[in-house]
């Protein structure tokens, strides 16, 4: 084959290889949520076009476009490639692969027919990948990049038919992609994430990066965060705890119950005999407001008959399926219970907000709780942590000094990891070195950890 055959072949192959190098960052550039909205706004721009071609639209006016209904009309095409991206992303490399192989090739033998030489010699080679390499740079990296990052779910919407005929043309191989993936998941020790699990990992992917870029805040982040997780979290880990659940010990006599209504900074409070895990009911204090406006205080007062009745929910709970649960019933407060029937504590409305949206603080709420659970002190390397604060929680403050609480499932909060790791209750001044953190007790009640001081065991030892 003469000279010239050899460079269209390489400059072609040159060209294709780049468009799927193209089409292959893009691919790992878009989400599905992206990808659907792309092809809605294409949608979007189509139908005003023809909206005005038809004389149907008027100046300034936005065309009538249900986004809704159109989402449920996403080509099959569109939904195959979403759903599976990066399934689409190995299937284009294949032929890229081949691509570039034969640019190579090419170029070494269309130097080799230039010299006029029966077969290709070392300083054929040499020139032939040297001049491979700046073109497959230039047209498979360079260009690619710069296309996926500012038009990536352009690309993949105009060149959908190739991605899916390349998807379909290397079926055979894919039980061998499936199959490699699956023992490297296996030997890597990680569990199997169904599509939502992944999907919900690429989001929270998403947002890190957007925040390293400065293009969220922490507190826009922690709501993203709360948000994903939200049908993931348990009543268990935002409930108020059985030990700090105030009620109201069931009594008849209206002066007590006065008096701990007027005391009390809640608007519905637990009634209980014995003690709670046997709640009678629900007392409102707007209930017992209106008995004693209502003419009733010439008759005798029974607690039983202003009390609602209790809503009980297991602690195993999630907190989406309470939401509904407390919506359908018109409920405002909980009671979770432990698997043996026993009162584990109480979680409202407020707490599952609070989930999303962060502490809300009101003029009832006590001193100590505006105290923040993470005050750190920079300079000193050290952390006063509340006992309750989450693991996960302490761990996004003590990132800020280089600290960090191992995870495990035995327990939830600081308290818990402190008396895990002691195997008791410890009393205040008592210390604990071990995961490399150095962690004083500096308040506890004979039945819990209150409050604990967080430091680097090396700097203490350095120290002593």
């Amino acid at each position: 084959m003469t000279s010239p055959w050899w460079i269209w072949i390489g400059l072609g192959a040159g060209g294709v290889g780049g468009l799927l190098s193209t089409l292959q960052h893009a691919l790992r550039e878009v989400n599905r949520g992206s990808l659907e909205q792309a092809e809605l706004r294409r949608k979007f721009a189509k139908a005003g076009r023809l909206q005005g071609s038809n004389g149907n639209g008027s100046e300034g006016s936005a065309p009538s476009f249900d986004v809704a209904a159109s989402k449920a009309e996403i080509t099959p095409s569109v939904a195959t490639v979403a759903a599976d991206l990066d399934g689409h992303v190995a299937a284009v490399a294949v032929p890229r692969i081949v691509c570039n192989l034969l640019l190579g090739v090419s170029m070494v033998l269309w130097i080799s027919s230039l010299r006029e030489v029966a077969a290709p010699g070392l300083v054929d080679v040499a020139s032939g990948i040297g001049a491979a390499a700046v073109m497959t740079w230039l047209l498979s990296v360079v260009l690619p990049l710069a296309v996926a990052r500012h038009a990536a779910e352009g690309a993949v919407l105009s060149w959908l038919w190739l991605i899916r005929l390349c998807h379909v043309a290397i079926g055979p191989l894919r039980a061998v992609q499936g199959f490699v993936g699956e023992v490297v998941r296996r030997l890597a020790g990680e569990e199997a994430r169904s599509d939502l699990a992944a999907r919900e990992a690429e989001l929270l992917s998403l947002v890190e990066a957007s925040e390293r870029e400065g293009g969220l805040d922490e507190g826009a982040r922690d709501m993203i965060e709360a948000v994903v997780e939200f049908r993931n979290t348990s009543v268990e880990q935002i409930m108020t705890p059985r030990t700090e659940v105030e009620a109201l010990e069931y009594t008849d006599d209206i002066a007590a119950v006065k008096r701990y209504a007027r005391e009390g900074a809640h608007s519905r409070i637990p009634v209980f005999r014995d003690n709670l895990d046997h709640v009678e009911g629900l007392l409102y204090v707007k209930d017992l407001f209106k008995w004693m406006t209502d003419g009733r205080a010439d008759r005798s007062f029974v607690l039983q008959d202003t009390l609602r009745k209790p809503t009980f929910v297991p602690e195993t709970k999630t907190v989406s399926e309470l939401l509904a649960e407390l919506l359908e019933e018109k409920v405002h407060i909980a009671i979770a219970i432990d698997e043996y029937g026993g009162t584990s504590g109480l979680v409202t409305i407020e707490d599952i907000v609070e989930e999303v949206f962060g502490e809300i603080q009101d003029e009832y709420d006590p001193d100590e709780d505006r105290t923040p659970s993470v005050v750190i002190d920079t300079d000193a390397g050290l952390a006063t942590v509340d006992a309750r604060t989450e693991i996960d929680e302490a761990n996004d403050e003590l990132e800020d000094i280089g600290l960090e609480l191992p995870e495990d499932d035995d327990y939830d909060t600081v308290g818990g990891y402190v008396v895990t790791r002691l195997g008791k209750i410890p009393e205040a001044g008592e210390e604990l070195q071990q995961d490399g953190l150095h962690i004083t007790v500096l308040e506890a009640e004979p039945t819990r950890v209150l409050r604990v001081s967080i430091r680097r065991a090396e700097e203490v030892e350095a120290s002593a």
